[in-house]
């Protein structure tokens, strides 16, 4: 990894695991192909969750994990005084920040700074209608780093949320790695009836991702069912909803994607979801709202755009399904785009962006 940094230890803030953090392993294990040493800090909950992601990389324990409900300024000297001893065991050439909200990540920023380790925020989620808190302002202010997003409008957000001036954060799209066609999970496998078509979700299974819309959609696409692969708040109260069946948290995604008719992300606020790429590879037909597509300007041409409501996205379901023309039109269009977003691309433009900050 000539002319790059040696040592680069990968902070991940999270209390849990989801796509920000599986494209902040991805990134990982892309640097550590390039040559570099990483190591990645870590709250010990989620060790047994990431080590099998790992590729190799160092897993650091420190219990450094964002908790919403807590007071920021307390929230900030938690992360410091957890992620002192990881840097006084561990002395990294830059730092890769993951902030799966923009906040998340501050107390450990603060620590790295004063440790005088270079350092590159990531963020994720930056959600138009936020704004920050006195303390959380002042640190992110007080901050010396570079920062980068996961799309040209998100780092646009941050810009504002921050108070950075226009193009001070770079956008570092989300990629895929080239992988082979899936076959597709057999639906007898987890428990799906063959003749019924199939609506598959992806992801938390909370409020912002669309979750609390599962029971409205599923009694509107009967006899189809509304198939959930993911974990999260909203999970119980949707076990026995009628229509509705969740796999809990699936790993072979591909291979599932393979089985559905049609591939939902009925978020409020999204970056750039890798479920939207993982989707379109597969061929699935896409149907989402305009904030899980924001990231696409071609987001029409690739997919069905809905609005958060059952009936909307059960519209655009019997859409696919009977539409076969357009559907396809869609697919192909899908996958061209995709095709320009790789993970090469991403970890090289990542290892770029850590290489300036660690020559400043």
């Amino acid at each position: 990894m000539r002319g790059q940094p040696e040592r680069i230890l990968v902070v991940i803030p999270s209390p849990a695991v989801g796509g920000a953090e599986a494209q902040t392993m991805q990134v990982a294990r892309g640097l550590l192909g390039l040559g570099a040493e990483i190591a990645v800090a870590v709250d010990p909950a989620l060790i047994g969750t990431l080590a099998p992601v790992s590729g190799g990389a160092r897993l650091l324990p420190a219990p450094i994990a964002f908790d919403a409900g807590a007071d920021p300024a307390a929230m900030q000297a938690r992360q410091k005084a957890a992620l002192a001893p990881v840097l006084a065991g561990y002395r990294p050439d830059v730092a890769l920040v993951c902030l799966p909200l923009p906040q998340e990540g501050l107390g450990a920023m603060l620590a790295l700074q004063e440790a005088g380790i270079p350092m590159l925020g990531m963020a994720h989620l930056v959600r138009s209608d936020w704004e920050l808190g006195a303390t959380d302002r002042a640190a992110a202010s007080g901050l010396r780093a570079g920062w980068a997003a996961v799309s040209a409008p998100a780092a646009r957000r941050l810009e504002a949320l921050f108070g950075l001036g226009y193009g001070r954060v770079a956008a570092v799209p989300n990629g895929l790695p080239p992988a082979p066609p899936s076959e597709p999970t057999p639906r007898a496998t987890l428990g799906l009836p063959n003749d019924v078509p199939v609506l598959l979700t992806v992801g938390r299974l909370d409020e912002r991702k669309g979750a609390a819309l599962a029971p409205g959609i599923a009694v509107r696409i009967a006899p189809g069912i509304l198939t959930m692969a993911g974990e999260g708040p909203l999970q119980k109260d949707l076990v026995g909803v009628p229509g509705v069946h969740l796999l809990g948290h699936f790993r072979d995604v591909p291979a599932l994607l393979a089985m559905a008719d049609a591939f939902l992300l009925a978020s409020a606020h999204e970056g750039c979801p890798l479920s939207v790429l993982e989707a379109a590879r597969a061929g699935r037909p896409i149907i989402a709202t305009a904030a899980a597509l924001e990231a696409w300007p071609e987001a029409a041409e690739m997919a069905l755009v809905v609005t958060r409501d059952p009936g909307s996205i059960a519209a655009a379901f019997a859409d696919v399904l009977a539409d076969r023309i357009g559907t396809a039109r869609r697919v192909i269009r899908a996958r061209q785009v995709v095709a320009a977003w790789d993970e090469e691309a991403m970890i090289r433009r990542t290892a770029w962006l850590l290489a300036a900050e660690a020559a400043r």
